[in-house]
């Protein structure tokens, strides 16, 4: 059972509670979007995995300072030895990572045409699962990048939406 964290961010208790769940079946996991590192905490307690934190940390969210984010996630990553930190952005980042990954998050920009990019982007790097955060009629553009690609082929719990690799 995942304890919980008070790190700042939108994501569930009950969303955090799958990430959790779903890190204990990975031994590699990339998140794209990574902000203070609410989810990154999840999917760190979730198991033994090697996790990839993905951000640029440039860019303002609900007039929070990026700077100050960074600094908070840096101050998490401190307690966890398996997490690597790639402070690029997610398109640059997937083409410099080499190998596969068990599982790829997606939580960075929400608009259309950068989902669309990002699971473009990812999808062939994932060996079991790729999925992300927002699927929600607020965020039209998560939902219609995931529709775009996967069609029918993806599920949904809470505001994750998920699409399990067939080998």
């Amino acid at each position: 059972m995942y304890p919980g964290n008070d790190i700042q961010g939108w994501m569930r208790v009950e969303e955090l509670q799958w990430l959790f769940n779903m890190a204990g079946q990975m031994q590699s996991i990339v998140e794209v979007g990574v902000w203070k590192g609410r989810a990154t905490h999840a999917l760190l307690s979730g198991g033994t995995a090697e996790v990839l934190a993905v951000d640029t940390w440039e860019t303002t969210i609900h007039g929070h300072d990026p700077v100050e984010a960074h600094q908070d996630f840096l101050r998490l990553a401190q307690g966890f030895p398996q997490l690597t930190i790639m402070r690029l952005s997610s398109l640059a980042a997937a083409r410099v990572l080499d190998q596969p990954v068990d599982m790829v998050f997606i939580d960075a920009d929400h608009s259309y045409e950068a989902v669309r990019a990002d699971i473009l982007a990812w999808r062939t790097k994932a060996r079991k699962l790729i999925c992300g955060h927002d699927y929600k009629k607020s965020w039209p553009g998560v939902q219609r990048a995931v529709q775009e690609i996967f069609g029918t082929d993806f599920g949904v719990f809470k505001g994750i939406w998920f699409h399990n690799i067939k080998s």
